[in-house]
């Protein structure tokens, strides 16, 4: 006899939004508030808020030196861009995290306050369920794609109102429009900080695998409201559902309103199973075209394993990476043929530069020559480069 066994299918495609007054609590608009979701990198809110405990237990200062490893260097983008061996103060790290997204910097505190990014992980969800963030987990301190790092928006707006009531002082990092390091300025990616009337800080987040993901803070009128969007389909939705709520909250009074902290016992049928995955197309589908020496291309059309230097603003600066390292590598690898591909992320275009076509032991040994260079290089399987949502990506 044959059993079939029902498993829950990922939800519609459709996003998610919250919005409370952190006055008082009140929930004043609330639709899947308790539906699992990728959090992407407003991850980093919690990273941060582990590094305001950690200074606030004297355990680290704002002040005190840490140092880049090459696994903080090397991650994906979107990235601050610090090298191997660079020394920052945990303020500058923390500016970087939460102004421009640096997974670099992330990780780089990660590393100093957990000794690793995984025990650092562990200590964040433990954090979280300490907060009463009931149905959050964590893998990383990034936000890059895992498939066990999930969260809510009603966990994430509860994180937000903790924030602002215990730690007023740093919330001001939330709200940055720019950060410098060693003469390098950045702006922020965060568009609601300039696009909205009021809004002062908080964080923005994007996988393909999540959306388009925001929490925002604004305040009018001595009045203070909090606001999460999860699933949008594009930053320019992400800003206008935002909008959208913020102007409807600040039109409605919070006076008999049901709390925030009542919704985390009213899970609904509908906010069941598992995180949806959004986006298929737009920013998450590779343009391709023949440009040049090198192609911007698709992970359908790349075969064998591929090697990937960084990622780029411009495509001439990926074009003239790819060249240098195709020289440097002369030898060591008999093949390799450039690509480069075209993503969006967190709104910011960048070129990712390849080099393809490779056997496992090449792609392998060139890598450890770049390293040994202090450089930066990634090795990457077949199925990492044709997965849409790769965490290189």
């Amino acid at each position: 006899m044959m059993i079939l066994v029902w498993q829950p299918q990922p939800a519609a495609a459709r996003s998610v939004s919250l919005l409370i007054d952190a006055g008082d609590g009140a929930v004043l608009r609330a639709d899947g508030a308790n539906a699992l979701w990728y959090p992407a990198s407003l991850t980093k809110m919690m990273t941060a808020f582990m590094v305001f405990e950690a200074a606030k237990a004297g355990k680290i200062h704002l002040s005190d030196k840490i140092t880049i490893s090459a696994n903080a260097a090397g991650q994906s983008p979107t990235k601050f861009g610090f090298k191997v061996g660079q020394k920052i103060t945990v303020e500058q790290a923390l500016t970087a995290m939460l102004v421009v997204s640096g997974n670099d910097a992330a990780v780089a505190l990660a590393e100093a306050i957990g000794g690793s990014e995984e025990n650092f992980a562990q200590m964040m969800t433990e954090a979280a369920h300490k907060l009463g963030m009931t149905r959050t987990e964590f893998r990383n301190a990034t936000g890059l794609p895992n498939a066990g790092q999930v969260t809510t928006a009603r966990d994430l707006a509860h994180l937000a109102l903790h924030i602002l009531q215990s730690y007023p002082d740093h919330y001001k990092f939330f709200g940055k429009r720019s950060v410098t390091i060693a003469g390098r300025t950045e702006p922020s990616v965060n568009g609601i900080l300039s696009s909205y009337q009021g809004a002062d800080g908080m964080k923005t987040g994007f996988t393909c695998g999540s959306g388009y993901n925001l929490v925002a803070s604004a305040s009018r009128n001595g009045r203070r409201l909090i606001g999460v969007v999860l699933g949008a389909g594009s930053r320019g939705e992400r800003a206008a559902l935002m909008t959208q709520l913020l102007n409807t909250g600040f039109q409605v009074p919070s006076a008999e309103k049901p709390k925030l902290k009542e919704l985390a016992v009213k899970v609904s049928v509908d906010e069941q199973g598992p995180p949806p995955t959004i986006l298929k197309g737009g920013d998450c589908n590779q343009r391709v075209a023949e440009e040049g020496n090198s192609t911007i291309t698709t992970a359908t059309r790349i075969s064998g394993w591929g090697i990937v230097f960084g990622a780029f603003g411009q495509k001439g600066d990926a074009e003239k990476t790819i060249a240098a390292m195709k020289t440097r590598l002369k030898g060591t690898i008999k093949k390799g043929r450039p690509a480069i591909i075209q993503r969006t992320w967190e709104g910011l275009t960048r070129y990712s530069a390849l080099l393809v076509g490779l056997e496992q032991a090449e792609a392998g040994k060139a890598c450890k020559q770049i390293w040994a260079d202090k450089g930066y290089c990634l090795a990457l399987s077949p199925a990492v480069l044709a997965n849409p949502n790769a965490e290189w990506r």
